[in-house]
């Protein structure tokens, strides 16, 4: 290989590479040169354990491949069974067992099935749960709970109770996680990439260097290069690998030093929050982290992309530092993150027999001085993973 040890050879920008191709290059570079498992890669490791023939595996790979980020299967089957030249049946047999994969619930073809396969993954085939969602589906979804407990011969707090203790435990998007090559916040899968510690309130920066396995460029090509009897092609050729090289190693460099940067930047905007566990987050933009470090925003996107933070308050996503914001009636600037705090507050202490309105809600902040109109709130609401008055409604 070409990587394999470093050399005091002046850096040459790559011959053959375009402004653009080089700009793409550094742009895969800062956002998947860490060492990640995609959910594509994670099903078809199971997939090469599971099945034993070349043409099973090869349909299930083809089947893997046609999973969204959800982990659900939209594509119909039969296409794919069309495209691939398999059966109907051989890719329902196969789709079946990668349906018992880890994380559990993907393969299913639509949030329903999905929901069904964590039950039968439980052992809940035969639950409460199970019939709800598998006969009563629509009603679930509109918070129907009187529908269903009329069909189910139950008690409406029966039905609540399930919801809350069972259903609401299932995972609604069993493939995201692993579609963006992590389980967030879950230090058993994810790699924290820097950190900031406080010592007598004194912070220290400190960048984790070891999710990029060292690199250095091969001696044997170096030497090659002595030789004076070596063919101009040849040389020509091995010059421009190594100044491709060389280049690469110095875009690896720039990573940790911007990486470096921006925790610069989040420590003086958000110290507070960092160190102090009922610190809030201020106004902090992505654009004005470029500006100040005269980068482009979009190298700034893909430097925090899939990266975490550890801090005394515990591990976060780099991107969960930027936060649009507010000025209150005093003058005081605050986050849309708070707001959406203040929101969550408002919603976990209403009345669930009477749930409170998207405009309610928004006159209440409005009150504390924080200008939030309804179509916002109903944004964060979504956002949040919070339904509507309708379906936050208890019936007992």
């Amino acid at each position: 290989p070409l990587l394999e040890y470093s050399d005091p050879l002046p850096f040459r920008e790559p011959v053959n590479i375009n402004r653009r191709e080089k700009e793409d290059l550094k742009g895969f570079l800062e956002s998947s040169i860490a060492y990640e498992t995609s959910l594509f890669d994670h099903l078809c490791s199971q997939a090469r354990g599971t099945f034993k023939s070349d043409r099973e595996l090869q349909g299930a790979e083809a089947i893997i491949g046609n999973l969204d980020g959800d982990g659900f299967l939209t594509t119909p089957l039969q296409e794919i069974a069309l495209l691939n030249d398999f059966s109907l049946q051989e890719l329902e047999t196969l789709l079946a067992e990668i349906q018992t994969f880890d994380p559990s619930g993907v393969g299913g073809r639509n949030l329903r099935e999905s929901l069904l396969i964590q039950l039968r993954g439980l052992d809940k085939n035969q639950s409460l749960a199970y019939r709800i969602i598998d006969h009563h589906f629509d009603h679930l979804t509109h918070n129907r709970i009187p529908s269903i407990t009329k069909a189910l011969g139950c008690s409406a707090e029966e039905v609540c109770k399930t919801i809350e203790k069972e259903i609401s435990l299932l995972d609604l998007h069993p493939g995201t996680n692993l579609s963006r090559g992590h389980y967030p916040l879950n230090p058993n899968y994810i790699t924290i990439d820097v950190t900031i510690l406080f010592n007598e309130n004194e912070p220290t920066i400190v960048v984790n260097n070891d999710t990029i396995p060292p690199l250095r460029l091969n001696q044997n090509y170096l030497t090659m290069l002595e030789d004076k009897s070596l063919a101009k092609e040849t040389r020509e050729y091995i010059e421009e690998r190594i100044a491709s090289g060389k280049w690469l190693l110095r875009n690896i460099s720039e990573r940790h030093r911007t990486i470096y940067r921006i925790a610069e930047q989040i420590l003086e905007k958000q110290r507070e929050y960092l160190s102090d566990p009922k610190g809030n987050l201020v106004p902090f933009t992505m654009k004005s982290v470029a500006e100040t470090l005269e980068l482009h925003e979009s190298t700034i996107v893909r430097a925090v992309a899939n990266k975490y933070l550890s801090c005394p308050r515990g591990i976060f996503p780099l991107r969960s530092f930027f936060t649009h914001g507010y000025t209150t009636d005093e003058g005081k600037k605050i986050s849309s993150r708070s707001v959406k705090e203040l929101l969550k507050e408002m919603i976990a202490d209403e009345d669930r027999s009477s749930p409170l309105s998207d405009e309610t809600i928004s006159t209440k902040i409005k009150a504390c001085g924080i200008p939030c109109a309804r179509r916002t709130i109903a944004k964060y609401r979504y956002e949040l993973g919070i339904g509507n008055t309708v379906q936050r409604k208890s019936f007992f």
